[in-house]
């Protein structure tokens, strides 16, 4: 939403993003710097505290009827939920985005989470998905209307400055391999762990970039796998495209569930081959044998299958590379995501019919 908010006020629309935490912590912090403004609601949290969670939607109620904003898009389940209710009232059409349902398999209480969205359901204007693996299986679940819901894929960074790396281009013989995400339960390091510590005969190293809890059980992992000399624990970055992509030959996500993963389209960017874990949407953007390898969840045998193919074949991650970077810049660019949402949003203020822009649904994703 960042990205977006700055450009919808260079092209002239106010903005009012309402986010949770304090100015010191990265979000914040990304909006300042792209000058875009924000108000903080420090009760606003990921985890669910009734007391604070009350706190929070008055805060946001508040600061709706102080900007007497013309739409409201809401972003991810609590914030959804929160600002969803916040909203009641307002008289304006009300967005919600629930990048990855709460309610998919691994997330704890799904059985609740699915029927709170069920009803929440009918407070959002439109229900924007991600992608369609997340939109096809939030109906199946009967959560919102096939015509309430629609598809804009994510799209990241600009075609004008973009400089492909092309995976495998380098003649180093160390093949330099990269996962990118939070050390949590929903990300799994350890699999890509096992499975590289399966391939001691070839040469490669692993960067792992990202914090969270489950680092130190990873480096820990890694020393009891005897492979701690072949992973560099990067840490956190705000650039990874900059800092890390342009070093590697190989992106992995190996995952237990997603929603439409920016960090793919990241690499796809970079020009890097992709191996993904098969969830959510991640095979909508990795094509099997065209850019990329999608491995079942949780499955060792196949993901060390997939790393041996690409980790032996220079040529072939040369030829995925190239064709990540082309479907990238065909439609997983910034411009196409945020012109997607823009005819979106003026199309539900021009009050059309909600079945027209399902109707409308490819055009809207493709451009």
């Amino acid at each position: 939403m960042c990205d977006i908010g700055a450009r919808l006020r260079k092209d002239g629309h106010e903005v009012m993003v309402l986010v949770g935490g304090e100015p010191s912590h990265e979000v914040p912090k990304r909006l300042a710097r792209a000058n875009v403004p924000f108000t903080c609601i420090p009760s606003l949290g990921r985890a669910i505290h009734p007391w604070k969670d009350l706190r929070a939607l008055v805060a946001l109620r508040r600061e709706i009827a102080g900007f007497s904003p013309q739409l409201i898009s809401t972003h991810a389940s609590k914030g959804g939920f929160l600002g969803r209710l916040a909203s009641v009232g307002a008289g304006v059409p009300v967005f919600y985005t629930p990048h990855c349902w709460s309610f998919v398999d691994g997330f704890p209480r799904r059985n609740l989470y699915r029927r709170i969205e069920k009803w929440m359901a009918r407070l959002a204007s439109v229900i924007v998905t991600v992608c369609e693996e997340e939109r096809r299986y939030g109906l199946s679940q009967g959560v919102g209307t096939a015509q309430q819901t629609i598809t804009i894929h994510n799209g990241v960074g600009s075609l004008t400055d973009v400089s492909p790396i092309v995976g495998g281009m380098s003649d180093r013989i160390t093949v330099r391999i990269v996962m990118v995400g939070r050390f949590e339960v929903q990300k799994d390091q350890p699999l890509l762990l096992r499975a590289l510590s399966n391939l001691l005969e070839h040469d490669w190293h692993l960067t792992l970039v990202g914090d969270g809890p489950e680092k130190d059980a990873c480096v820990h992992a890694a020393e009891s796998l005897g492979i701690d000399q072949r992973v560099t624990f990067a840490g956190y970055s705000s650039s990874v495209e900059k800092e890390q992509l342009g070093e590697q030959d190989l992106f992995v996500l190996a995952t237990n569930w997603e929603g439409f993963p920016r960090s793919i389209l990241e690499a796809m960017r970079a020009g890097l081959p992709v191996i993904s874990s098969d969830v959510g949407g991640c095979a909508e953007s990795v094509l099997h044998g065209i850019n990329g390898l999608i491995v079942p969840q949780g499955d060792e045998e196949k993901l060390t299958e997939a790393l041996e193919r690409l980790i032996s074949d220079r040529a072939l991650r040369l030829q995925m590379g190239r064709r990540g970077f082309e479907f990238y810049r065909e439609k997983y660019h910034f411009e196409a995501m945020y012109q997607a949402h823009l005819r979106l949003y003026e199309a539900v203020l021009d009050s059309l019919p909600v079945e027209s822009l399902v109707t409308a649904n490819c055009e809207l994703v493709s451009r």
